[in-house]
């Protein structure tokens, strides 16, 4: 039974692309020092939701990389790709490692007013992302579920991301691109059954996600 699984899995991946997909050695998220405590809860939920479907393991540290003001795209927001040429430098290490930089600054690129998040196609394995358009301000709202509707919109950048860095070129379910914050709350937070089977066979994925989470923000995983 399971040899038949994995055939038809790997079926599902010829299918799905044909390019060689690598899976990381490890994922790991670096919080600016800048970010506010209170907007940070959500790291701990976000490592835990993402360690469940990864095959590598996911870990965070803290980051104290300086920003200057030459890395400023605009009066009020900063070039992801200077910021990852600095970040890169200083997070230099052995093994295919998935780095994230999580910044309480907007970032801007040529062509956007805005981005949430720039991962490059170029080989380039440090990704930057941004928490100013993904934090609910709402009244009302728990630290818990502000914490948690965060958690839920980066995983399914992060997701997105790590796929994309090993290699996967495709555009549905949590691959699609939001270009504003409600259709990054709509769209999937799954891979399109091609896709998950690439994913699963390359070593990206998990064939099932594994544990359970103290998060309840996103009503499907």
């Amino acid at each position: 039974m399971k040899y038949w699984l994995v055939l038809l899995l790997a079926m599902w991946a010829s299918n799905a692309s044909a390019q060689k997909l690598v899976p990381p050695d490890e994922v790991v998220i670096h919080v600016h020092k800048d970010m506010p405590q209170q907007d940070a809860d959500f790291v701990e939920g976000l490592v835990c939701e993402l360690g469940r479907v990864l095959v590598a393991p996911v870990r965070a540290t803290g980051s104290d990389l300086p920003l200057y003001r030459s890395y400023l795209a605009t009066p009020t927001q900063l070039d992801p790709d200077k910021v990852s040429r600095s970040f890169a430098q200083a997070t230099m290490g052995e093994g295919r490692v998935f780095r994230y930089l999580i910044l309480p600054y907007d970032l801007k690129v040529e062509g956007l007013n805005y981005v949430f998040s720039s991962t490059k196609l170029n080989g380039d394995l440090n990704v930057v992302m941004s928490t100013v358009r993904l934090v609910p301000r709402e009244p009302g709202l728990t630290r818990k579920r502000i914490s948690d509707v965060t958690g839920d919109r980066l995983y399914k950048l992060m997701l997105k991301s790590v796929a994309l860095l090993a290699g996967l070129r495709t555009n549905g379910c949590v691959m699609l691109f939001p270009r504003s914050l409600d259709e990054l709350d709509h769209k999937p937070a799954e891979f399109c059954p091609d896709d998950k089977a690439a994913l699963i066979v390359a070593g990206v994925l998990k064939e099932r996600p594994f544990g359970a989470c103290n998060t309840v923000a996103m009503l499907v995983r």
